[in-house]
């Protein structure tokens, strides 16, 4: 029969069982399951596989669906693949999280996403509204971190800020350069690229750095060329940055995990590059094959650039 409700437990005692098993409910092992999630669509992220990962995490979401930590992943997949097609989505689960009593951490990267998402979608007054929800970066949580420890433990929080604050500058650089309405124009754009890349090349002597660090060096070398082409078309500054991005990008290749002793780095863990780990050679040979380049395919320093990629990628 069906017994009452608030006969369960006793029942439950009586066979020496859970409620659960009593009624059949199977018990998930959360944090166990999110762990195996999390590093499936960790790899198939850092392999470019984007769609893959949502699909993955839609898939967690239906087995958890009060877990925060999914659910920022979710909402994460959604604006990683299309922060257009998936805005609702991602400001449904955004504005959960935020009214939730998640921890901050949570309610940030809320805020972040749905602010990002309604900027690209052109509601700039919502994204105002919801930028001003978060606080200042004189304040963070990781900022007042290398205020509080010492020792090791400081040093690891310092090159925590500086790897994000790097990664945060690298996108800033190419919103400047996507941007049509900027008054110094694309010289400005090139300036911008190359500070940032010496930069770069300070922080991580021999250009020791992540997978995913590459990468931005490889995109900022080339966008420096591809700027030069279109300003002053200096034959020796285009083959310069040029032959750097293919370097960096045949360097990736063979990035293994360690980690790095540098100034403002100490401690900082260095992954092993992902399963894909052609990606920056490909993706560089594809954006050689535009027109812009084509007053150049018969030179030298550019026929030995392709060649290198060639030889990286079918090695």
């Amino acid at each position: 029969t069906y017994p009452d409700i608030a006969l369960l437990p006793d029942i439950a005692r009586f066979y020496g069982v859970t409620v659960d098993e009593l009624l059949q409910v199977e018990v998930i092992d959360e944090k166990r399951l999110y762990k195996e999630y999390e590093n499936k669509a960790e790899e198939l992220f850092r392999n470019g596989k984007r769609s893959e990962a949502l699909m993955l995490w839609q898939e967690a979401y239906k087995k958890m669906p009060n877990n925060v930590e999914v659910k920022e992943m979710l909402m994460s997949s959604y604006y990683d693949v299309d922060k257009i097609e998936y805005q609702n989505e991602i400001i449904e689960l955004g504005t959960e999280i935020y009214n939730s009593d998640a921890s901050m951490y949570y309610k940030g990267q809320a805020i972040s996403e749905i602010t990002n998402t309604y900027a690209a979608n052109g509601n700039i007054e919502m994204a105002k509204k919801w930028a001003a929800k978060s606080v200042s970066v004189f304040n963070a949580k990781e900022i007042l971190f290398t205020q509080i420890f010492d020792g090791d433990e400081m040093l690891y929080d310092v090159s925590f800020c500086t790897y994000w604050f790097f990664n945060r500058l690298f996108y800033m650089a190419v919103r400047i350069d996507n941007s049509e309405t900027i008054s110094p124009g694309k010289q400005y754009k090139q300036d911008a690229y190359k500070t940032l890349a010496k930069l770069y090349e300070v922080l991580y002597p021999n250009a020791d750095m992540s997978f995913e660090s590459l990468a931005m060096l490889v995109v900022m070398h080339r966008r420096i060329s591809e700027l030069e082409i279109e300003l002053g078309n200096a034959e020796d500054v285009i083959s310069k940055h040029l032959a750097v991005a293919a370097e960096y990008a045949i360097k990736s290749v063979n990035v293994e995990a360690h980690d790095l002793k540098y100034p403002l780095l100490y401690g900082w863990q260095v992954q092993d590059a992902p399963s894909d780990n052609k990606q920056c050679v490909r993706r560089l040979k594809k954006a050689l094959a535009d027109s812009k380049w084509d007053a150049y395919r018969n030179k030298e320093w550019f026929k030995n650039a392709v060649e290198k990629l060639n030889e990286a990628e079918y090695d």
